[in-house]
């Protein structure tokens, strides 16, 4: 009975050291596992940093992979000496720093497009994930991301940004297409959907916030292109019925210079009422042309107000950039 009780923990013995040794084993074959489960169980996200994953939707494994990045929310200037790059135009707003594996996101302060932040979360943990996937899952979801890319209108805002990133570093197409599509797109196809299925519980919510903040820009630019349709349209209208005007004066000064000199020539008129019809006939022309004046100096009051508009909106525009992190070329209207 003692050699079976014996025998009994010489087996149990065998058997923790084979799972402990087996442990060893993937431990040896898996560091960036063990490496991530240290760091997340470690680290104390703030609840900013806690509300960004709920908020985005994040899975179990989409949250332990964002937090085994350490995220951290980094302020202006010193954000830009960890992640941006000088371009018009291009605003950075978080990076994945593949060194080290940190997310660092940039702080917005407007509470407008603070969903932005959310969306920016997602889309780095996305890069974190990308990042542990083995070469052959990646190159296996190259096919599937150009297919959903391949479906966006070729107008869409989303063509010019990979355009961008590909320019700075020809490497990051398909890299930011699964960070970009898996956070933006509500439609993918079923193969992408079971993967990012992974990340996310609910990734309809991020896709929403993005949707939203994305509305903010979208009718912003569109009454800037509308008011800058109006005033060129104006712009060309004005400048006609100028130079309209200064001819229609140039001839109706040189008429009423004939009348007057006829006028005064003994005999130069055989009747009054001839004499009163010209005289009333450049009188009703010059009645038309004042208010042809008035017409084009009220298009002259709309356009500068239009102006005012335009620039407001221009400035509410650049604050929004600012607000991002972008350097703006500003929209000039018409002359």
């Amino acid at each position: 009975m003692v050699r079976a009780v014996v025998m009994a923990f010489a087996v149990v013995s065998i058997v923790v050291q084979s799972l402990f040794l087996g442990a060893v084993g993937w431990a040896v074959t898996n560091p960036r596992a063990v490496t991530d489960a240290v760091t997340v169980s470690q680290f104390d996200p703030t609840p900013a940093i806690a509300g960004y994953a709920s908020r985005a939707g994040m899975s179990e494994r989409g949250r332990f992979l964002f937090y085994a990045s350490t995220p951290q929310i980094v302020e202006g200037d010193a954000f830009d000496a960890l992640c941006s790059r000088d371009e018009p135009d291009i605003g950075v707003l978080g990076c994945y720093t593949l060194a080290d594996g940190r997310i660092y996101l940039y702080e917005i302060t407007n509470l407008d497009l603070q969903a932005f932040e959310v969306v920016v979360a997602a889309h780095e943990m996305l890069h974190a994930a990308w990042d542990r996937l083995s070469a052959d899952d990646q190159a296996a979801l190259v096919a599937p991301l150009e297919e959903a890319f391949a479906s966006i209108d070729p107008d869409d805002e989303l063509v010019e940004r990979i355009a961008a990133y590909e320019d700075f570093d020809p490497t990051s197409r398909i890299p930011e297409l699964y960070a970009i599509l898996g956070t933006e797109l509500a439609d993918l196809p079923d193969e992408l959907e079971e993967h990012y299925a992974e990340y996310f519980d609910d990734r309809a919510a991020v896709v929403a916030l993005w949707q939203e903040v994305k509305a903010i820009f979208v009718e912003l630019e569109a009454e800037l292109n509308r008011l800058n349709t109006e005033l060129e349209r104006l712009s060309l209208e004005i400048e006609a019925e100028q130079a309209a005007a200064n001819a229609a004066a140039a001839v109706l000064e040189a008429d009423i210079t004939a009348f007057n000199n006829r006028a005064s020539r003994p005999g130069g008129y055989s009747s009054q009422s001839a004499f009163e019809r010209d005289r009333q006939a450049l009188l009703a022309r010059q009645d038309a042309l004042t208010a042809s004046i008035d017409a084009t100096n009220a298009k002259i009051t709309t356009y500068n107000t239009l102006v005012e508009e335009f620039t407001a909106l221009n400035e509410e525009a650049a604050a929004l950039d600012k607000d991002l992190n972008i350097e703006r070329q500003p929209l000039e209207p018409t002359e």
